[in-house]
């Protein structure tokens, strides 16, 4: 008998015995359930609180006086004042937060997760996941969500959601393969499930990016924690919620000369993705000891930065850039050139700063302000080449660039507009958008981070061995 079916026959006989006792199979059970439903809850509370906070930093721009026909937006001094007021503030406030009392929180979250798939069951691990770190992952999202920066929830997601399925681990005995791996894989997809409504986008990202293998053994866990995670965001927000509302005015069918813009909308957005995610990657490796040694003025400067973008885009930087790309996916709605650079931009000060917060929510923004500046000329090129169309490929494409998973890529947007009818160009121009990314990033963005995020941590813990000693 070979080594492999030893082993698979090994974690076979293990999973048979969970449960020495019928108690404790019904204690395992109620866990998983239970950590799989506040995965799903934790999902729905962030998405409030994104709602909550783009609400209350519109009310403090004084959105009322925002005209489309013009790029600065008239504002009150006040209402001007205030939100570049509290951006740099709230900066340097959650940096301090993070450094001070929730080392661990630091990033999008994913990262991390997937630096705790690379380290063994122990202190190191518990370091990453923990309640300490699912609570603050929490209190500095929330901060960031409602002082106007450009991040997504996506992330944290994942990682408290990893934390909460990993930390059952510790109430009782379950098979070493899933408390290796499995549970905290399980976390992670329901994370995205939940954030968006896209469970089987949120399987496959599991699998496609934070496993980067196929989980056979895991496989089932990482299914019924998405499931549970999904149907607990369906009983607070309905069966008919998609991300982006259901989308319309796309052509069912394209003449055969419009499918040659598909390898040109990957090329571009893949290319742009790649060189954004590069930029994070690098700049994140030395930003990371500067800011430990000036820990004031750093996170001032990026404040103010992000204060000063949102002064140049008239309050368009701010925020998550969800409502911007569902204005121009449903509503047609209108943005300057400007828009998808600036917004960008915005979002590399914020993954630069480490504060907690993702990378979804405004990539997508971006790939749809690109979309709708680089229609006309698409349109030129190959005549009546619908506009939504157009916005959806970039918004893929661009996406796929900057975390090169081009299945999940392509998945999450069929499941956030119901545009099922785009699946082929959608997975085409994912591909096609790796490629040209991985050219110019090598490494993935999120498994870059993730070895970054694993160094500093291990270099803590020998510090904190030889200063014992």
């Amino acid at each position: 008998m070979s080594d492999d079916v030893k082993s698979e026959a090994a974690t076979e006989e293990e999973s048979s015995q969970w449960g020495v006792s019928r108690l404790q199979t019904w204690v395992q059970h109620g866990l998983f359930i239970f950590a799989a439903c506040a995965t799903g809850l934790a999902a729905y509370s962030f998405w409030f609180f994104e709602d909550a906070g783009d609400a209350w930093f519109d009310h403090l721009r004084n959105v009322r006086l925002v005209s489309e026909d013009v790029w600065f937006v008239p504002h009150t001094f006040i209402n001007l004042l205030l939100p570049m007021l509290m951006i740099t503030g709230a900066m340097l406030v959650i940096i301090q937060l993070r450094m001070r009392f929730f080392p661990g929180t630091e990033g999008t979250g994913i990262p991390q997760t997937i630096a705790a798939l690379h380290v063994d069951d122990g202190p190191i691990r518990r370091r990453m996941l923990s309640l300490r770190i699912a609570i603050g992952k929490a209190l500095l999202l929330f901060l960031g969500l409602f002082s106007g920066m450009t991040i997504g929830r996506e992330g944290p997601s994942v990682h408290v959601g990893a934390c909460l399925m990993y930390l059952i681990t510790k109430i009782t005995r379950f098979p070493q393969h899933i408390v290796q791996r499995g549970l905290i894989l399980g976390g992670g997809a329901a994370g995205i499930a939940a954030a968006f409504n896209a469970p089987v986008a949120g399987a496959i990202f599991a699998l496609e990016e934070i496993g980067r293998s196929f989980e056979k053994n895991n496989i089932g866990t990482i299914i019924r924690t998405v499931l549970l995670a999904s149907l607990v965001v369906i009983l607070l927000r309905g069966t008919d919620y998609l991300f982006y509302h259901n989308v319309t005015g796309t052509d069912e069918k394209w003449p055969i000369y419009q499918w040659l813009a598909v390898p040109l909308i990957g090329m571009t957005g893949g290319f742009l993705g790649g060189l954004f995610a590069r930029a994070v990657v690098e700049t994140t490796r030395w930003i990371n000891p500067l800011m430990r040694k000036r820990r004031v003025l750093i996170p001032l400067s990026l404040g103010a930065t992000l204060a000063l973008l949102g002064l140049i885009s008239g309050g368009e930087t701010y925020g998550s850039g969800y409502a911007q790309a569902q204005g121009i996916l449903t509503q047609s709605e209108s943005l300057a050139w400007h828009y998808a650079p600036l917004k960008a931009l915005a979002n590399y000060v914020c993954l630069i700063s480490g504060i907690p917060g993702g990378l979804f929510d405004p990539s997508f923004s971006v790939g749809a302000g690109l979309g709708h500046t680089f229609h006309p000329l698409l349109q030129t090129l190959f005549p009546g080449l619908d506009h939504t169309a157009v916005v959806i490929l970039f918004m893929v494409a661009y996406f796929s660039g900057v975390v090169q998973s081009p299945i999940t890529c392509a998945v999450i947007m069929v499941e956030m507009t119901g545009a099922r009818f785009m699946t082929i160009p959608l997975l085409a121009v994912a591909i096609i958008a790796y490629e040209c990314s991985h050219r110019v990033c090598p490494k993935a963005i999120y498994e870059a981070l993730a070895e970054i995020f694993l160094g500093s941590i291990e270099q803590q813990e020998v510090s904190a061995t030889t200063a014992k000693n």
